[in-house]
C-alpha cells in the first residue's frame, strides 16, 4: 500500500499492524510484584489498571540508563518489554533486589511484539496478551503473541512509516535517542517516563536532584526542514552560531509537513522552540512535536 495513504488511513482509525522485531518481553508474577517493580523503574506501577500500560526507564543507582520499558498489567500479571539488545543485562538489574520478596520474573524470548493501530477492541490470537498504549504516539495496542502465530490484523505498517509517527509524535528511541548510561532527562524521557509523586526507586537521588535544584546539560528537540531540503543526514552535526551544539540523531518523512524532520540532542540552551539550527547547507527549526488528531 502506498505509505500516504497508509498514514492518513491509520489517522483515521483504520486497523494496521506492525511487527516490532527488537523488544523482549517478560512476565512478573507474585503478590508483591507492583511494590517491587515500583522500586525499580521510573514511573508509577501502582496507577496500572488490567490492560493498561505506562512507559517508565530502568537506572543504575547513580541515575543512568539502563533500558527504557514498557509495562502492561493483567489481573494476575505485569508484563515488561524492554530492548532487545540489553535482555541479559535488565533480566540481571530486575532480580538485583529481590530478596524474600514474593516477585517471579519470567522470559519469553520466542515471542514477538505486534503493534495494533487502531483505537478499537480488535480480536485476540489464543494465548496472547495485549494492552493498549500510545507507542509511536498514536493510540492502539501492543500485542504479544508466539512467534509462530500469524496475526491478521489490517496491513502491513513498513517501518519508515512507522519512525514519520515516532518522529511527528517527538518520541525517543532506543538505540537512537536512548543509550546505556544516557541521563534520562537529558534524552526526552522526562515528562513521558518520570514520575515525581511515587516513592523511592533505584537512581531517584540522582533524577530528584537534577528536577529540584539543578538543569540537564542537554535535551531532545524536534527538528523541521524547509520542504525541498535533501533528506537530512543522521549523525550530522548541528550549528548555531558557529558553535556545534549537539548532532541529529533521526530522520523521517513527515507526511502531515511534507517536508523531512529530525530528533537531535542539544545543548539545553539551543533547545527552546523557534530557534534555528544550522546542519551541512540546511537550515532547521526547533519545532513542538505534531498533537495526534
Amino acid at each position: 500500500m502506498d505509505p500516504e495513504r497508509l498514514y492518513h488511513d491509520i489517522h483515521s482509525g483504520r486497523i494496521a499492524n506492525a511487527v516490532v522485531s527488537d523488544r523482549t518481553l517478560w512476565k512478573v508474577t507474585g503478590t508483591d510484584r507492583v511494590r517491587y517493580l515500583n522500586g525499580q523503574v521510573t514511573n508509577d506501577v501502582g496507577l496500572l489498571k488490567a490492560g493498561s500500560t505506562i512507559y517508565a526507564a530502568i537506572l543504575t543507582p547513580k541515575g543512568k540508563l539502563l533500558g527504557d520499558l514498557w509495562i502492561g498489567a493483567t489481573d494476575d500479571a505485569l508484563w515488561i518489554d524492554g530492548p532487545t539488545s540489553e535482555r541479559d543485562i535488565l533480566e540481571t538489574r530486575l532480580r538485583r533486589f529481590l530478596a524474600a520478596d514474593d516477585v517471579e520474573f519470567e522470559r519469553f524470548d520466542d515471542w514477538r511484539l505486534h503493534r495494533i493501530f487502531t483505537p478499537s477492541s480488535f480480536a485476540l490470537p489464543p494465548d496472547a496478551v495485549a494492552f493498549r498504549s500510545n507507542r509511536y504516539g498514536l493510540p492502539g495496542w501492543d500485542l504479544w503473541t508466539a512467534s509462530a502465530i500469524a496475526v491478521d490484523a489490517g496491513p502491513p505498517v513498513p517501518a519508515a512509516l512507522l519512525e514519520s509517527f515516532r518522529l511527528e509524535a517527538g518520541l525517543p528511541q532506543w538505540g537512537a535517542e536512548l543509550h546505556p548510561g544516557d541521563l534520562p532527562q537529558e534524552v526526552g524521557l522526562d515528562p513521558l517516563a518520570i514520575s515525581y509523586q511515587k516513592g523511592c526507586y533505584v537512581g531517584q537521588e540522582v533524577i530528584s536532584r537534577v528536577h529540584h535544584i539543578g538543569h540537564p546539560n542537554r535535551a531532545l528537540v524536534l527538528l523541521a526542514a524547509p520542504p525541498l531540503v535533501e533528506k537530512l543526514q543522521k549523525g550530522a552535526g548541528l550549528w548555531r552560531d558557529g558553535e556545534e551544539v549537539g548532532r541529529i540523531t533521526s530522520v523521517a518523512h513527515s507526511f502531515a509537513r511534507r517536508a523531512s524532520i529530525a530528533l537531535g540532542i542539544v545543548k539545553r540552551v539551543s533547545a527552546a522552540p523557534g530557534i534555528q539550527l544550522r546542519s551541512g547547507d540546511s537550515l532547521l527549526k526547533v519545532i513542538e512535536p505534531l498533537q495526534p488528531r
